[in-house]
């Protein structure tokens, strides 16, 4: 379970925050990308019922960005879904974690964020 945890978070931030999707990703990144989620989850430090809830919530999240992906839509109308999907997972989340777990979530997110920016600099 933990691991499933794990890797649907990878793919959700993966997707959501850098826009890449995995096989992107070189040898040296990939492994990077799984030593923050280890990071990741343990700084967040979910119960069972936390993991399974956070599944259900990354799994919707990701149907949504996937159709997103495939969409025709125009780049105004995908980054409004964009942002509606963020908001509506981060609502969830909210619910499942503690004040100090999303807290972290939170400052989490903006890392990632700002390591995305820093790597699209470079390119």
């Amino acid at each position: 379970m933990t691991n499933k945890t794990l890797m649907l978070l990878g793919i959700l931030l993966t997707s959501a925050i850098m826009g890449f999707s995995q096989s992107k990703l070189t040898e040296e990144q990939k492994k990077e990308f799984k030593a923050k989620q280890e990071a990741y989850k343990a700084k967040l430090n979910l119960t069972d019922e936390q993991a399974t809830k956070m599944d259900e919530i990354n799994m919707t999240y990701l149907e949504g960005l996937s159709g997103l992906k495939q969409s025709s839509g125009s780049k105004l109308s995908k980054l409004k879904k964009f942002k509606s999907l963020s908001s509506e997972r981060d609502s969830k989340v909210k619910k499942i974690l503690t004040e100090e777990q999303y807290k972290i979530y939170k400052e989490q997110q903006k890392e990632m964020k700002e390591d995305f920016k820093e790597q699209r600099s470079r390119s």
